[in-house]
């Protein structure tokens, strides 16, 4: 199962953003994303940003993913 991974946003160059994620920097798409801003919280899944959330909303989801002994998640 995919889950879609709240990730900061780092970077932008025109439609695309880069997030990092276990050190590793990651290009996704953020055609879905009004205005996007350096130090937002976006739900990515694949390399599409999916919508906007809130620093503690994102908190709260990585906390549960890591408790599910998921926490190994992946970025693609």
């Amino acid at each position: 199962m995919c889950l879609a991974v709240p990730m900061e946003l780092k970077k932008i160059d025109g439609e695309w953003g880069y997030i990092e994620h276990e050190s590793h920097e990651h290009k996704i798409s953020l055609s879905l994303i009004d205005n996007p801003k350096v130090g937002d919280w976006l739900l990515a899944h694949g390399e599409l940003a999916v919508s906007r959330i809130e620093a503690n909303e994102a908190a709260r989801i990585l906390t549960l993913i890591a408790e599910s002994g998921h926490a190994h998640v992946h970025s693609h």
